[in-house]
């Protein structure tokens, strides 16, 4: 079994529902999506896009797979990115305010435009700071396909 094809799976289902992690029938679909969607966004853009792209929900599903498979390291760095965000962000604003524009760099959007860099809400240290843990996160300190498939094999074999 293939961990990416695995959590890839269930990420591309959410799509038919707008990405809604609700979508998804069980707690650990939605786990695997969240997961895939860490993975890739992180290896792409570092966390602060992964927040950006996914919210606060995906963060949670997502890190509740890193403990299940005991992936220790990885959701160390998750959770010290996330709270780096959230001490330096808003606390009043809503969360679709409060985790948008955090990358200070262009990005380049869905429809394949770049957007011009707009002055992050994080100070430039911690924007380095999740750039630097975003970096040990790409070096996979935890072997989280491994882990993740022999915690989730069983349960997506069972889902046709």
């Amino acid at each position: 079994m293939d961990w990416y094809h695995l959590t890839g799976r269930y990420h591309v289902k959410s799509l038919e529902s707008d990405g809604e992690l609700s979508s998804l029938p069980h707690d650990w679909q939605r786990e695997l999506a969240a997961v895939w969607r860490l993975e890739a966004d992180v290896n792409n853009g570092t966390y602060l896009q992964f927040i950006e792209n996914w919210g606060i929900e995906s963060y949670e599903y997502a890190l509740r797979c890193l403990q299940n498979i005991r992936a220790k390291q990885m959701a160390r760095i998750v959770e010290k990115c996330h709270r780096l965000v959230l001490n330096n962000t808003d606390p009043k604003l809503p969360d679709d305010v409060r985790f948008t524009d955090l990358m200070p760099n262009p990005v380049i959007q869905r429809d394949g435009s770049v957007s011009a860099p707009k002055p992050s809400p994080l100070p430039t240290k911690v924007a380095q700071k999740i750039y630097d843990l975003s970096y040990q996160f790409m070096d996979y300190p935890d072997d989280i396909a491994e882990l993740g498939v022999a915690y989730y094999g069983r349960l997506a074999s069972t889902d046709a």
